[in-house]
């Protein structure tokens, strides 16, 4: 899903759909941790500290390589 990235007051931020919300089971005022993959070009969202398990690495790692795939026309 694409989302625009808004202004909210001197930072900027991204509107994060009420489903994702539901599914990662945060309300209002909650805490997540956020992590960036610099290698991945992947920002990550949890609820709390976990692990990603190994079928979150296969969606991830699918995910890249589907990507440069479809890049390169393969």
């Amino acid at each position: 899903m694409e989302r625009k990235i808004v202004k909210v007051g001197n930072s900027l931020g991204v509107i994060i759909p009420a489903i994702y919300l539901e599914e990662l089971g945060v309300t209002h005022k909650d805490t997540v941790e956020m992590e960036f993959y610099q290698e991945l070009q992947t920002l990550v969202i949890k609820k709390e500290k976990t692990t990603p398990n190994n079928n979150y690495l296969e969606q991830v790692i699918k995910r890249v390589v589907d990507g440069y795939l479809k890049e390169k026309g393969l």
